[in-house]
């Protein structure tokens, strides 16, 4: 597993971390019971952690044994994101619980735009509860909270409140609750005086015995006040272990609404619990992964801040939880996406903040050294100023499979009104504006270019705009929807593949190889087994991938993307991949690769973005929702090519080997 070589003495690597949450925001555990990252209340919050970005000067949040030496094994608890770290030791054991608590997970109430959290529907906080107790034997325990506001850039001034906790003040405010304490006699508590930290550490420790245990609850204040009111008062009146029982329920009763039943079924339910726990509800936004500045390269630049809806992400993450019978989150995401302030296709942006900001201003962090020293970090994203074509596609079509799957009929709305005048619009935008260069799906800040891709999902949005006004009898110009369309196609065919190469290219007039090129059969462009489509697919395997097989997205020396330096391999067009080998009936090829490719995920299942087989590391932002959304897709395309093959009544493995043979 990707993970296990040393990466840095100080550093965890990056998919080692748990991941908890509670679809308003996350944080990041690692195996000896850190808290290394966390933004509350909300995903795009100011980091009070981010020992991630800078071991030295971010703060964290640990719970482990006092001897160090003791190693903690993590497990989410079955069917949710509550995670689990055990300690044992000859001496004893401990079980660290930490969760988010939630109230429920289906039918969001949408609470509009401009909105944040601060409080739950009974009036409380958000909170992180971290529950540890003794099950065996007898072990001392140390707490460490280093609260480091506005990603450690900003003074606090710690206040302990005897037989409750303390609260952190300054332009953060934070609480901590602990429960408990006053039951046992050598719990002691005290802050540190290190005159090199600017921000000191409030440190607790207490021996358990069998059967004892103590909560430490964080809760975030408006202000100082608000945050002492937390310790002294409101944290102590809840009932955390009912909080927790409720937690469970939800998620359990969330994630057995699957209908996926095939093989790989607990890789895809935690994926699916993973993109749910990436959902913003109060307004239905969907960010692509809740970290900032995991390195694409250790020790690169190529460091970007992923807390924010990028649209094509989304629509991907939708189409994904739509396979597996989940369509809450389509109809509050819709619902987000109609909201948003702008009158045409003119408007549209690729990406917005959790609640439809538009501006999402770029900075650097110069005072943070970076993940294993990888620099800049940055918060902000540029690329939300990016003209990327594709997007209006990739929108039509999570709409398009909203409605194919009957979305509408089930809440008794319809496509007419407001939604189609948008969809409408944004057909328009496209005629008018298909033939122009733009950023492309890789948010490329080099030259503006004619990316293949981009055109194809040109033709996507006007394929799905046609359908709807055809099926639904709707107000569309349909004679000049068609043309376009077909001239579309036309220009993808003649100038974005190369007949001297055999392959689809990145872009107009280059012969460059681009993995996104492997979606043209899942969006519809062209059939998987067309010649075309099998030599892209060809050339892709032998010139776009590393030893293991495993995909990049283009060669970063072969093309100008604006940026120097390289990366890893991407794990989602790793999984393109696999399906199209599998809709081509390579399904033995396909599931090596696929199983291959699961053995670089993390202990408990998680992706980041990218891998370096080669040292054994993940890279790139983490969790990250694209990698999942394609693990989701490949199981259940590797699922229909098989039922495809047991149809013909023979053996699934036989039948592809025979057909590999015909080839």
């Amino acid at each position: 597993m990707v993970g296990t070589k040393q990466l840095n003495r100080t550093y965890q690597p990056i998919n080692s971390y748990g991941v908890i949450g509670d679809c308003h925001s996350t944080v990041l555990i690692s195996p000896d019971g850190s808290v290394d990252w966390g933004c509350l209340p909300d995903f795009d919050s100011s980091a009070i952690f981010c020992r991630l970005l800078d071991v030295e000067r971010g703060g964290y949040f640990q719970l482990s044994p006092t001897a160090e030496t003791i190693p903690g094994s993590q497990r989410y608890l079955r069917g949710s994101n509550v995670l689990q770290t055990r300690f044992a030791s000859t001496e004893g054991e401990i079980v660290l619980t930490d969760f988010m608590p939630v109230e429920t997970l289906s039918a969001w109430p949408y609470r509009g735009l401009n909105n944040n959290t601060w409080t739950r529907e009974d009036g409380s906080c958000h909170c992180l509860v971290r529950i540890v107790e003794c099950t065996h034997g007898e072990l001392p325990v140390t707490m460490t909270l280093k609260v480091t506001p506005s990603y450690a850039a900003a003074p606090s001034e710690i206040t302990l409140v005897p037989d409750r906790g303390a609260y952190i003040s300054g332009e953060q405010n934070v609480a901590l609750a602990i429960i408990g304490s006053h039951l046992l006699p050598s719990f002691s508590m005290h802050v540190t005086d290190d005159a090199e930290d600017t921000h000191h550490s409030i440190v607790a420790n207490v021996t358990l015995s069998e059967g004892e245990r103590l909560l430490f609850v964080v809760g975030m204040g408006r202000t100082a006040r608000a945050a002492r009111r937390l310790v002294e008062e409101e944290l102590h009146e809840r009932n955390f272990d009912a909080e927790l029982a409720r937690t469970l329920h939800c998620w359990r009763t969330w994630i057995s609404q699957c209908s996926y039943t095939g093989p790989y079924v607990d890789w895809v339910q935690r994926s699916a619990l993973v993109l749910k726990m990436m959902t913003y509800a109060p307004t239905g936004a969907i960010v692509a992964a809740p970290t900032t500045s995991l390195p694409e390269e250790m020790g690169g630049l190529r460091n970007w801040d992923y807390r924010y809806t990028w649209l094509r992400d989304a629509t991907f993450t939708l189409y994904a939880l739509n396979v597996l019978g989940f369509t809450d989150e389509s109809r509050a995401f819709i619902r987000w996406l109609r909201n948003l302030a702008y009158a045409d296709g003119e408007d549209l942006q690729i990406m917005y903040g959790i609640r439809g900001e538009r501006q999402l201003p770029e900075k650097t962090l110069a005072h943070l050294s970076g993940y294993c020293g990888s620099q800049p970090v940055r918060i902000g994203n540029d690329a939300a100023r990016q003209n990327q074509m594709d997007v209006f596609g990739e929108v039509l079509d999570c709409i398009h499979l909203y409605r194919r799957q009957g979305g509408f009929e089930r809440y008794g709305e319809q496509l007419e009104g407001p939604l189609w005048q948008m969809m409408r619009s944004l057909v328009e935008h496209v005629c008018a504006h298909w033939q122009e260069p733009d950023c492309g799906i890789w948010e490329v800040r080099g030259e503006l270019r004619h990316f293949v891709y981009s055109k194809v999902m040109c033709w996507v949005a006007l394929d799905r705009g046609i359908r709807a006004a055809e099926q639904l009898g709707l107000d569309a110009d349909l004679p000049r929807w068609r043309m376009t369309r077909d001239h579309i196609r036309a220009d993808i065919l003649i100038n974005g593949y190369d007949t001297t190469i055999g392959a689809f290219t990145q872009s107009y007039g280059d012969s460059v190889l681009d993995a996104s090129n492997l979606l043209l059969p899942l969006v519809g462009f062209i059939a998987p087994d067309d010649p075309r489509m099998r030599s892209t697919v060809d050339r892709i395997m032998e010139n776009l991938t590393d030893s293991h097989g495993f995909v990049f997205r283009y060669r970063t020396g072969d093309t100008d993307d604006g940026l120097a330096g390289s990366e890893g391999t991407f794990a989602i067009c790793t999984f393109w991949l696999i399906d199209n080998l599998a809709m081509q009936g390579r399904v033995v090829e396909a599931r090596a690769l696929f199983e291959r490719l699961l053995r670089y995920a993390g202990r408990l299942g998680l992706f980041s973005e990218e891998i370096d087989s080669h040292n054994d590391v993940a890279l790139g932002n983490y969790p990250q929702a694209y990698t999942h959304i394609a693990l989701i897709n490949s199981a259940y395309n590797l699922r229909k090519a098989e039922i495809r093959m047991s149809e013909h009544h023979t053996d699934p493995v036989i039948a592809a080997i025979r057909l590999q043979k015909q080839q």
